[in-house]
Order: C-alpha cells, then sequence, then structure tokens
C-alpha cells in the first residue's frame, strides 16, 4: 500500500487531530481560528471550554494540571456524550479542539462502574474514540463547502492506524473485530470523493485486513451511485444481494448489518432501475433481499419506493413489496393493481366501476394508468375519436360522474407531461366543448391526493413547456384569481419558466410577488442543526430563478441584486415575527403592504394584463437593442402565437363559467 498513500507508524489520534487543525488543507472548512491554535500551544488551559467539559469527566480525586493531561482518571460515556453533542449541534472547532486534548494527554479511561479500561496501548485512546471520529468525518462529508478530498484522505490514515492496533494489540485469543459503522463510514469517505484511486486504497486495506468481499462491493456501489454511473448500478447490486452467496457465509449476521449500514445507496440503486422500467430486475432483488437477507427497508424508504412504483406505474413491484411486507396494500387494491396490468382503460374503468371503486374516497394505485395512452398517435383527430368513443361507453354504462372525472385525470396527466401545450390545449376544448366534460374536468382535484395535481394545474404545467405562453399564463392567473382558485406553488413555478430574457423582467417581479404573497409563509422552518428559525425559497424555484438571471443580456448584476434583497427582507421579517409570537401555532402571511415596500412600489407591477405585458416587453427590449441587436432567445417567443392561446384560454373560461351557472 505505500504506493497508494502516504502510512504512518504512530498510532497517535491525537497527532492526527492536531495536524488536522494546524494543516490548511486538511479539513479546510472546520472554521478553524488562528486564537484557537495560540491558546492551545501557549496559553494556560485551566479556564478553557475544554476543561470544563473535561472537569465533569473527572474523577473527584483528579485535577488537571495546566499544561497537559497526566495520570487523570477520565469517565469516557461522558466525554464521549460531549463529543457527539458537539457533532449533532455541528460545532468542528469545538469538537476537535477537545478531541486533540484528550488525545495527547496521557489518560485512565474509566466505564460507568468506574473501572479502568484497557486501551489497545498504553496511553492510546480507546477505539470508542476511533469510531466517534469516524461519524464527526461523515457528517462534515455531507456538507458541500468541505474538501472531499482532505476527507478522504484523512479517513486513509484513520483507518491505517485503526487496522495498527489490531495488528499490534490483538493476539492469541483476543480476537479484533472492526467495528462495521466505522468501516462504512471510511468507506463512504472514500467514496464521496468521487475518485477511484482513494476507492481503490481504500478497499485495499479492507481486503488486507480480511473485512470480506461484502463491503468491498458496497463501497463500490455507493461509488457508483456517488458518480451517477447508472450503467454500472444493475451489475452491481447483483453481485451484492442476489449472486453474493450470503446464507453459508461464516460472516452472515455481520453482514447484514454492513448490508444495512448501506441501505441508503440500495434505495437509490432500486430507484434508478424502477425509472428505468427494470420490474422484473428489482422484484428478483427485493425478493432476494427478503428471503436470502432478512432485510427490511425502514418506513420512510418504503413508501418511497412505493410511491415511485405508482408514478412509474411498475405493478409487480408493488405486488411484490406487498408479497414481503415491505408496504401494506389493501387486499381489494392488489386486486386492481393485478389485473389493470393486463387491461386496457376502457376495460379497467369497467373493472373499476364493477367493484364500485370511489376515487373521492378511495385513495388507489391507479393515477398512473396513463401510462396505457402512451400508444395513441400524435394526432389531434385520433385522440378525439377516442375520447368520443370512450365517453358513448361511459353513457352506454353508466359510468358514475367520480369515475368520469378519473378517467379525465388519466387524459391531463398524460397530455401535460407528453404533449405539446397547443396539442393539450385542442384536446381541453374538444372535451369541454364536444363531449360537455367540464364537470369532471373540474372534479379532477376532488380525487384523493390530487388536490394540486388537477384541472387547470394540469394546464398551467403544459404551459410551462412551452415558450410562448407568457400572456396566456397572465390571462389564466387573472381569471382564476377572480374566482378564489387556489394557486400551487408549482403553479408559480410553472408561470417563472418562460422567462428566458432581460424583457421579461417586469413579468418574472409580477409572478414573484403573487408567489410570495400567497405561499412565503409556508418557507419558514425551524433547523435543529443550528437551532434557529430559517426562511428559504423551495429549490426549483431558486432554479427557475436562476435560470433567468444566467440568460440576461443585460441588467444581470441588478437584478441579481434585486432578488437577493427581496429575499433578504422578507427572510428577515419572517424570522423576526415567528420569535415575537412563538406562542402561535400558524405563521401568518407576510403583510401585503409590506411586501409591496420590500418590491418597490415604483419598481413593480401589481397588476399586469396582457396589454401592461405588451408595453412592458416592448419597453425592455427597447433597452437591449441598443447593446445586442439579436439574440438567439428572440426567435423562440412568438407574440401571435401567445395572443392566440390567450384568446384560447379567456373563451374556455368563459364557456365553464357559463355552464355552472346553468
Amino acid at each position: 500500500m505505500k504506493s497508494t498513500f502516504k502510512r504512518f507508524s504512530s498510532t497517535h489520534i491525537g497527532k492526527l487531530i492536531k495536524e488536522s487543525l494546524n494543516t490548511p488543507e486538511i479539513l479546510p472548512q472546520l472554521e478553524r481560528k488562528s486564537s484557537l491554535h495560540k491558546h492551545f500551544l501557549n496559553a494556560k488551559r485551566t479556564n478553557s471550554i475544554t476543561d470544563k467539559w473535561l472537569k465533569d469527566a473527572l474523577t473527584r480525586k483528579d485535577k488537571l494540571h495546566e499544561d497537559e493531561l497526566r495520570n487523570v482518571n477520565l469517565r469516557l460515556t461522558v466525554v464521549l456524550t460531549t463529543l457527539q453533542k458537539l457533532r449533532t449541534t455541528y460545532k468542528p472547532a469545538s469538537y476537535f479542539a477537545l478531541l486533540n486534548r484528550i488525545g495527547t494527554g496521557h489518560i485512565k479511561w474509566l466505564n460507568k462502574s468506574g473501572q479502568q479500561i484497557d486501551t489497545p496501548i498504553y496511553g492510546r485512546l480507546p477505539l470508542e474514540f476511533y469510531h466517534e471520529l469516524s461519524n464527526m468525518l461523515y457528517s462534515i462529508s455531507l456538507r458541500r463547502a468541505n474538501d472531499k478530498i482532505a476527507l478522504a484522505k484523512f479517513s486513509l490514515q484513520l483507518l491505517d492506524r485503526y487496522y495498527y492496533l489490531k495488528t499490534n494489540s490483538f493476539t492469541g485469543k483476543k480476537k479484533f473485530q472492526s467495528n462495521p459503522k466505522f468501516l462504512r463510514n471510511c468507506g463512504l469517505l472514500a467514496v464521496k470523493s468521487e475518485s477511484i484511486y482513494y476507492l481503490k486504497a481504500m478497499q485495499e486495506l479492507f481486503r488486507e485486513n480480511a473485512e470480506g468481499p461484502l463491503l468491498t462491493s458496497l463501497t463500490q456501489l455507493a461509488f457508483y451511485v456517488e458518480t451517477h454511473q447508472w450503467t454500472n448500478v444493475l451489475d452491481c447490486v447483483y453481485s451484492c444481494i442476489v449472486d453474493f452467496d450470503s446464507v453459508i457465509s461464516k460472516t452472515h449476521d455481520r453482514d447484514i448489518q454492513t448490508l444495512e449500514l448501506f441501505s441508503s445507496y440500495l434505495v437509490k440503486s432500486l430507484e434508478l432501475l424502477i425509472t428505468q422500467d427494470m420490474e422484473n430486475e428489482v422484484c428478483q432483488i427485493l425478493t432476494s433481499l427478503s428471503s436470502r437477507w432478512n432485510f427490511h427497508f425502514d418506513e420512510h424508504d418504503s413508501s418511497n419506493l412505493l410511491q415511485l412504483c405508482e408514478n412509474h406505474s411498475c405493478f409487480k413491484i408493488i405486488e411484490t413489496l406487498n408479497k414481503i411486507s415491505f408496504v401494506s396494500v389493501e387486499t381489494r387494491h392488489l386486486e386492481m393493481i393485478n389485473s389493470s396490468s393486463e387491461m386496457s382503460l376502457k376495460q379497467c374503468v369497467n373493472f373499476l366501476a364493477k367493484r364500485n371503486f370511489q376515487p373521492f374516497e378511495q385513495k388507489s394505485f391507479l393515477h398512473s394508468l396513463s401510462f396505457k395512452l402512451k400508444e395513441l398517435p400524435l394526432s389531434v383527430k385520433v385522440w378525439e375519436q377516442y375520447i368520443d368513443e370512450f365517453d358513448a361507453y361511459m353513457q352506454a354504462e353508466s359510468i358514475s360522474l367520480p369515475l368520469r372525472a378519473f378517467f379525465v385525470d388519466i387524459l391531463l396527466k398524460r397530455l401535460s407531461t407528453h404533449r405539446g401545450f397547443n396539442f393539450t390545449l385542442s384536446i381541453v376544448e374538444h372535451m369541454i366543448y364536444e363531449r360537455n366534460f367540464w364537470q369532471p374536468f373540474l372534479m379532477t382535484e376532488n380525487i384523493i391526493d390530487n388536490k394540486e395535481n388537477s384541472n387547470f394545474h394540469y394546464l398551467f404545467h403544459a404551459m410551462s413547456r412551452a415558450p410562448s405562453t407568457k400572456i396566456s399564463l397572465l390571462t389564466l392567473f387573472n381569471r382564476l384569481k377572480e374566482t378564489g382558485y387556489q394557486f400551487s406553488i408549482h403553479d408559480f413555478l410553472s408561470m417563472l419558466k418562460p422567462c428566458k430574457r432581460y424583457s421579461d423582467c417586469d413579468y418574472f417581479y409580477f409572478v414573484f410577488y403573487n408567489l410570495l404573497s400567497i405561499h412565503s409563509h409556508k418557507f419558514l422552518y425551524f433547523d435543529k442543526l443550528s437551532g434557529k428559525y430559517l426562511w428559504r425559497l423551495p429549490n426549483q424555484i431558486v432554479d427557475a430563478i436562476s435560470g433567468w438571471l444566467s440568460n440576461l443580456e443585460i441588467g444581470l448584476q441588478e437584478n441579481t441584486d434585486r432578488v437577493v434583497q427581496i429575499t433578504d427582507d422578507v427572510n428577515e421579517w419572517y424570522v423576526a415575527e415567528r420569535l415575537n409570537h412563538l406562542e402561535e401555532t400558524t405563521i401568518r402571511p407576510i403583510d401585503k403592504i409590506k411586501l409591496r415596500n420590500v418590491f418597490g412600489e415604483q419598481e413593480t407591477f401589481f397588476d399586469m394584463d396582457s396589454e401592461t405585458f405588451q408595453d412592458c416587453e416592448e419597453k425592455r427590449g427597447e433597452e437591449v437593442r441598443p447593446q445586442h441587436s439579436f439574440s438567439a432567445k428572440d426567435g423562440q417567443y412568438s407574440l401571435e402565437l401567445d395572443l392566440s392561446y390567450s384568446e384560447r384560454i379567456e373563451d374556455l373560461l368563459c364557456y365553464i363559467s357559463s355552464q355552472k351557472q346553468q
């Protein structure tokens, strides 16, 4: 291994930690302060915070010396608990300061009963500190800012020292077994470096010390997942789960424990295979996990897998999950799943009708039946004919209104995600005008768990995927606002996505204002790590805003500063408001007058229609033209097409409104 990384003969963990505190390239993001190092090297320590922590661990007869710890008795559990608290509250500077202090002293460690604990080498720390340190390093690796390569180097040195203790201290009848979580942490620190060099170095250490093939295979799987090498995932999962002979393995129980520690990567692997429609492979892996490994995912992971299977119509996997008790699915739902997988959509609706399925009252796994429409060609006439025939069938069979809404929802789901907006709007117009489906269309929001993925929400989503829909989106938004419609966060995300140019400035701030006006109170949360209230925009909204800013021909800095200032001001208001009303169980939305002041009364259009939008576009376009005679993005937007869509949306909403009043 000398050719792979630098090894050290010293087993002194304190020396290693001291190096990490004083060497910039090792753990550079630990918020170290130079005064802290001087304090340890030169000053008296009796009044330091570490002294306070150590005094809590002292026995009555022991005292702290000013310069170092010499021949004192410390209670192991007290010091470990302090380190764990510093880790969970993420105070790395204090954590490593304390670890460095105890690592460079000569201490007798006592257990809960007050008896001395044997350490592998006199004067060295018990192995529990290695285990705890690996947890801290892994916690650090989860934060983006930290140097993953430095952490990988550090973990290799730590593991090397760990094995040195094994070689030199545990001989004869006294058997040494490495802590599985410690090994997992070290392995994942190498994995997260995304360097094959450090991964192979770590795996070589595992092999040299006879840790077994499963640990090596699982770190390889984690590496493939972490580096998005999806083509290698399937073979690696098979080698870990299906092909690995765990039953006859002498380390069967330990292998199961190791497998459980890598469960998050197993879940990610299965999620990938599900999205690739590899049902049979996933079923085989799940069956092996249950029958050969007696392995079960926790409730959270099982629920996520189930949801993904629903979205991708993987009914065989749902049945397998239920069979091996990973999830519990009602018998009636399983019957529907098994039967629907081989049926046409018309047969499915008939099947559900005969079993008195109530979509407004019963949760089902059948929202994803929209995949049965994938065989329909990209032809408006063919779709219209299909809907006409389906409507005739439903009338002949007296299909209930809720099931009609269920059918319309299936159509909308497929259209909004797999067809263009013009195509989608044409089919919706046919359903409303020709087939009189306006009532089932509106009732799709009553389907269980479908409140924010129904009727007009589908139109918002479909419009977000078209370049010439900003006026159309404004028309839909303004008309629905008059009716008291409940806009979702995703509706506003759909309105933000068409923002591509500097000329969209006024439209962007109009949408951003309305988003914060309606939903900003949902973005406040209590961060357990920092112990503070924080306000933060959802990631998808941030991505949409960043996408618009990055495309600006001019005014990038100006608009970036404005967006940052708005979010900072809103954040400040919510945090202060929450701290002043801690006794309240609900979070009140920001005051409209305050929000208008934040955006600027003179700089923002709080009302915008088609005419206002066109005036703003023209004005902003004139600002751009002197500097940019042409932008490639200009050719994507068609005002004429947008106005045409807007008129059709207006007519559709007026028609539905008139039908409701009859």
